[in-house]
């Protein structure tokens, strides 16, 4: 395991745990008083395995990698969390069984292939979901999120899944305002996990819900400290991404929240620079093992990072999961109606979507009811048959057309349904397949920044508090994201309880992109002496953009400029890299 593992130091194995358990109180209370527990995490997390098994870890509320050597059953056993945030990577050499919880200790050891994975790669540019044990690395591979991963004396190893959230809603309240009331104390109790026990509080604060929730909730918690709440807005006089769906300046949403606490003391984080590691790809080729998907706005989200350890801050709070949890928008809930045949709610909720959006009720019942019912082949031949656009992965994936076709894309695409709608059991089925095959950011972010994140939003107990809720609290009347608005009206202002646009990370990126211009125009053209890169990536059409320069940033879209070309170029940087070029 990595060096800023826990190894325990007594009962019947030997457990070596890389992270934290968020509420370790409580999971020495479910071990039970007659377990001898020491003061280390490592020590209670044996404990909890030697009582209840491996099916305990799912009591475990945290981020962590866990291997564990059985002395009874002569085994060895390597988990991951059950958002897999933290895995272990393993390979073997010479017949011999090496883990680690960095995969960069394994890529750094003698006769450890750095081959790529060509399915892999391949679903890293477009978006698709890998395999779920896969890596970038072809010798390599990584416990599965929420699995442990059992080696026996013949050496084959055993998968076993010990936590998986119920997807279908089962908890019924007669009382709406009851969900409420659940809701706020589990949100009171998720940002009290992961408050840090010492050091300045510090927050990322937007114009949406959940990082105000977050904020807000801190703030409550803790009358008597500062909370810093900081919001990335794009510099003054810069040229921005605007469209009447979203919000490119967060400033006035986040200005009302901290208006609200005397306790926060908030401040918007921008810079017309770029950040030193918009200029230095090889800094993430290091921390990640590899290419980032989002790689534009790591430098945008580095200006905050930045700020929160000047201020002295070692853990930085923020709400990336709330979409998906507490503020869940409801409009899969349609399909799921459809599904069960309930036509006159449906026909009810579709009306009043419709009058909001100024569509009918036909139209909304056969975009969100009915179609997605369909299996996503079938949807796919109806769009391309209406001329509707592929998915924005698709259309603004760098990979080259040959490499797609060989790696089989486009069929896993739609083998598993990403990118296109279905009811709520199979969104939220394809959320969690997204995020736990994710390649691990929890560890790289801390080596690039110095900082770690927490997110409360992704508290288990949340988590599953939010999929058991039914879909009539998400979506009520045509109001979306029905029980956030509800639950966080007693700590956000008006103007953002009622906000209906999103937010858009790194408005300014056309200008941020263009302090690289020339940078980019001559990286591109050396894409074209690399083998691995002209056989993965669509060069050409990356040629393309970077000779049409656009010239009004308010109207170019991110897709063909921040994903295509400037990630198909960082992807390109990694494979001159691999192959021994500078990156």
């Amino acid at each position: 395991m990595a060096s800023a593992g826990q190894v325990a130091a007594s009962g019947r194995g030997l457990p070596a745990l890389h992270g934290r358990i968020d509420d370790p109180a409580r999971l020495r209370d479910k071990v039970g008083a007659r377990a001898t527990v020491a003061d280390s995490t490592a020590d209670l997390v044996q404990a909890l395995l030697e009582r209840l098994g491996p099916e305990g870890l799912a009591r475990c509320q945290g981020i962590f990698s866990l291997a564990f050597w059985d002395d009874a059953g002569g085994r060895l056993l390597l988990t991951a969390d059950p958002l897999g945030r933290r895995t272990v990577f393993y390979t073997r050499i010479d017949g011999l069984l090496v883990f680690s919880s960095c995969q960069r200790i394994l890529l750094g050891l003698p006769g450890v292939s750095r081959a790529l994975n060509d399915g892999f790669l391949a679903a890293l540019l477009s978006d698709v979901v890998p395999e779920t044990d896969a890596t970038l690395y072809a010798a390599i591979r990584r416990v599965p999120a929420a699995c442990t991963l059992a080696f026996g004396p013949d050496g084959d190893p055993v998968v076993r899944e010990y936590w998986r959230p119920d997807l279908v809603p089962r908890r019924r309240h007669r009382r709406d305002e009851t969900y409420v009331e659940e809701a706020r104390a589990l949100l009171d109790q998720a940002v009290t996990r992961q408050l840090p026990g010492s050091g300045p509080v510090v927050c990322e604060l937007s114009g949406g819900l959940d990082s105000g929730a977050v904020a807000a909730t801190a703030a409550r918690l803790r009358p008597q400290a500062t909370i810093h709440a900081l919001t990335l807005a794009p510099p003054d006089g810069v040229a921005r991404f605007e469209a009447p769906s979203v919000i490119s300046d967060e400033r006035p949403g986040a200005a009302a929240v901290a208006a609200i606490y005397p306790n926060m003391a908030w401040e918007a984080v921008s810079s017309p620079a770029l950040h030193p590691i918009d200029e230095n790809p090889v800094r993430i080729f290091l921390a990640m093992a590899g290419p980032a998907r989002n790689v534009l706005n790591l430098g945008w989200f580095g200006m905050s990072m930045d700020r929160a350890r000047a201020l002295g801050a070692r853990a930085v709070l923020n709400g990336s999961f709330g979409n998906m949890t507490l503020s869940w928008n409801g409009l899969s809930g349609l399909a799921t109606m459809a599904r069960r045949g309930d036509w006159l709610r449906l026909w009810r909720e579709a009306a009043a979507l419709g009058r909001r959006h100024g569509l009918s009720a036909a139209t909304v019942i056969m975009r969100y009811g009915l179609k997605p019912l369909l299996p996503p082949r079938l949807q796919c031949r109806l769009n391309d048959r209406r001329g509707l656009p592929r998915p924005a992965s698709e259309r603004h994936s760098a990979i080259h057309p040959d490499f797609a076709r060989a790696t089989r894309i486009a069929e896993r695409r739609l083998d598993t349904g990403h990118d296109y709608p279905g009811d709520t059991a199979t969104m939220r089925r394809q959320w969690l397949s997204r995020i736990q095959t994710m390649q691990p950011w929890f560890d790289p972010m801390i080596e690039l920044f110095g900082v770690e994140m927490r997110d409360p939003m992704a508290d288990l107990d949340l988590l599953e508090f939010c999929f058991a809720t039914p879909d009539d609290q998400y979506l009520r009347a045509g109001r979306t994201r029905w029980l956030a608005r509800r639950v966080l009206a007693d700590r956000l202002p008006p103007q953002v309880i009622d906000e209906t646009r999103r937010g858009f990370q790194c408005p300014e990126f056309l200008h941020r992109m263009t302090l690289q211009r020339e940078a980019i125009v001559e990286g591109v053209a050396t894409l074209e002496r690399s083998p691995l890169a002209s056989r993965v990536l669509d060069i050409a059409r990356m040629k393309r953009l970077a000779a049409d320069w656009p010239r009004d940033a308010a109207s170019t879209g991110f897709g063909d400029y921040g994903g295509m070309l400037n990630r198909g170029l960082h992807f390109g940087r990694f494979l001159r890299w691999i192959e021994g070029g500078n990156g």
